[in-house]
């Protein structure tokens, strides 16, 4: 992980108090931001939220309550640590402070030394802990895409052969056509360059698989996209695996009248997708029955997108710890995955939650379960409750 400084914003009316704790702060390599009202500390906040790492903030400000910031702070960052600097801590203020999601407290007059960098210290240290598990989450997210791309170049290889055949074949034919006629018409020519375009056109989709999903996830940003588009590039990725295990796939992405159309990261989405599919037909690589059903419905405010399996099932014993990080039922150098704690991590990143169904010798549902709050547009809910055990 890189060493990147550690940001810290405090308001705090009082210049003394702000250029000691500045000068003390530079010293142990922290980017430090001064602000002294309430005005600039919303306009700074609203522009830099997600970049602040420790929040140092004066109660009594010149243009009002501290705590009416507080309240600001919590809702465009839920994750920073909020310490509050006052010369006059009670229970009341320690209470309520408390209840609105404060961290700690200093009292003034403080030593910076003495009182302010031992909390610091403290608070940023769990902040240094979610970084550098952030960190491993996403090492571990680009070492499953490259296993994925793998597999990817993989079925491009393979499918590109087809179009590069007809395009072939056409010329030949064209070649040919012209050494024993010395001319063509104008329909066969058209007839050729159709069989070309087309031919074309399929490559240029294959390559489009493997450029999108190569993008750098670091800059992605969320976009309203196609639920049906997600799941085809995700069912596309895990194509030679499925054809490899002669694995029948049953969806119903051709019953909805309207499109779900969602907002999310597609890149990140889509590895879930793929992760949860690709788990699904390991599980069924020894059964007689193989079958990869994928529902998506919208019932009570919520959309689900199911994947379910005619596996093994998962025992009871392995259920409660298959969300745990590393944890892995696959043997020794097969678990290349992402495994299903960060995939259950960029689930709950996209405000859902990812639930789990499972019957020893019947087979598994994994389900996707979002807020129809991500949703541009969509049906009204669906009549099924809930996804079917896997059959």
């Amino acid at each position: 992980m890189d060493d990147a400084k550690l940001n810290i914003l405090v308001v705090e009316d009082d210049e003394y108090i702000s250029k000691v704790i500045n000068k003390e702060f530079s010293v142990l390599n922290y980017e430090t931001h001064i602000l002294s009202t309430l005005a600039e500390a919303r306009n700074y906040i609203t522009d830099n939220a997600k970049l602040i790492d420790l929040f140092l903030l004066d109660l009594k400000l010149p243009d009002g309550d501290g705590f009416t910031l507080l309240n600001f702070i919590k809702e465009k960052n839920q994750e920073a640590p909020i310490i509050i600097m006052t010369g006059h801590l009670s229970n009341k203020i320690v209470n309520r402070a408390i209840r609105q999601g404060c961290y700690n407290f200093l009292e003034k007059p403080f030593s910076v030394q003495k009182d302010i960098l031992p909390i610091v210290r403290r608070s940023l240290s769990s902040v240094l802990l979610k970084k550098e598990n952030h960190y491993l989450s996403e090492q571990m997210l680009h070492t499953s895409k490259l296993t994925a791309l793998g597999e990817l170049s993989a079925t491009v290889v393979h499918d590109i052969r087809g179009p590069l055949g007809i395009i072939q074949l056409t010329c030949e034919d064209l070649k040919d056509d012209f050494d024993e006629k010395n001319s063509l018409t104008k329909e066969e020519l058209n007839d050729h360059i159709y069989q070309i375009n087309k031919a074309c056109g399929k490559i240029k989709k294959l390559v489009d698989h493997l450029r999108n999903y190569s993008r750098n996830d670091h800059s992605e940003k969320e976009e309203y996209i196609e639920i049906n588009s997600l799941i085809e590039n995700s069912l596309f990725m895990v194509k030679q695996k499925l054809r490899n295990l002669g694995i029948n796939v049953i969806n119903d992405l051709d019953n909805h009248p309207h499109k779900i159309v969602i907002k999310c990261f597609p890149n990140k989405f889509e590895q879930v997708l793929m992760n949860l599919m690709s788990n699904a037909c390991d599980a069924m690589k020894d059964q007689a029955k193989k079958d990869l059903s994928i529902k998506v419905f919208i019932n009570q405010g919520y959309l689900y997108i199911s994947i379910s399996d005619t596996g093994t099932g998962i025992p009871e014993d392995i259920k409660i710890k298959i969300f745990d990080s590393f944890f892995t039922t696959k043997p020794k150098g097969e678990g290349t995955g992402l495994g299903l704690s960060i995939v259950k991590n960029i689930v709950v990143e996209h405000g859902g939650e990812l639930l789990l169904e499972s019957e020893l010798g019947v087979g598994s549902i994994f389900t996707i379960k979002l807020p129809t709050s991500k949703i541009l547009r969509g049906e009204n809910d669906s009549s099924d409750p809930s996804p079917s055990k896997a059959a």
